[in-house]
């Protein structure tokens, strides 16, 4: 009796596991729609590394669905289109050493008083420093970048656009940045000890902005993606019509 009672609960157990194991699945769009082919975003812009991240981004965002299917052209009921037309980056704000509350350019990279030693100058301790003009007075601090994407998702038995959206600074607000990324007095400090880290901490805070941007875009295109799909049975009941 014991016996049977345990081999009951260890059933039991194991039906419940594969009830809640299988919970999360989706299924809210018909298996014929459910296969997609997505080729490599085409870049247009005069920036390098962008469709890498964007391409990424939406191929992460589909991957998460349990009722699509990235596969071949062959395979494919549809097709999902991304060209990036631009990239826009322009200055928010700037430091400049002409600026008696601005202590460094450069983002911390540049102290003032090192590139203008004759900004110590006071009544009681003058110098004959000359105006030094080897080091930035005035660089960016803050910029801003969004991109122009075009997507479309196309019906490859007829060829038609099924939807296709614009995506620009209009509809994902454009995203600012500091020059070297969100700092702590540490980064700062270095950057004063070996300026050309600066340069490598602004490229790694483009790259973190163009990927935020990227993910933006790719959360509204699965969004569009499944509004925009007939729900699972319907197609059925179309068809039964």
């Amino acid at each position: 009796m014991k016996i049977n009672i345990l081999i009951f609960t260890t059933i039991a157990l194991i039906s419940n596991s594969c009830v809640i194991g299988f919970s999360n699945m989706q299924n809210h769009i018909p298996e014929e729609f459910s296969k997609v082919y997505f080729p490599s975003t085409k870049d247009a812009s005069v920036y390098a590394g962008n469709s890498s991240r964007l391409s990424f981004a939406i191929r992460q965002k589909i991957a998460l669905r349990s009722d699509m299917q990235l596969t071949t052209l062959e395979n494919a009921r549809w097709a999902l289109q991304v060209k990036i037309l631009d990239r826009n980056q322009s200055i928010v704000a700037v430091d400049s050493c002409k600026n008696p509350s601005t202590p460094s350019v450069a983002s911390g990279s540049y102290l003032c008083t090192s590139i203008h030693p004759e900004l110590t100058n006071t009544a009681d301790t003058p110098t004959t420093f000359p105006t030094s003009f080897n080091q930035p007075s005035i660089s960016p601090s803050q910029e801003k970048i969004d991109l122009n994407v075009e997507a479309k998702a196309i019906d490859l038995n007829t060829g038609q656009t099924m939807w296709a959206k614009l995506y620009s600074a209009n509809n994902i607000p454009s995203i600012v940045f500091n020059e070297i990324g969100d700092t702590d007095g540490n980064t700062t400090k270095y950057t004063q000890w070996t300026p050309d880290l600066h340069g490598l901490r602004y490229q790694e805070a483009i790259d973190n902005t163009v990927k935020a941007y990227s993910e933006a875009i790719a959360f509204d295109v699965q969004k569009m993606i499944f509004s925009s799909m007939p729900k699972k049975g319907d197609l059925e009941k179309s068809n039964a019509k």
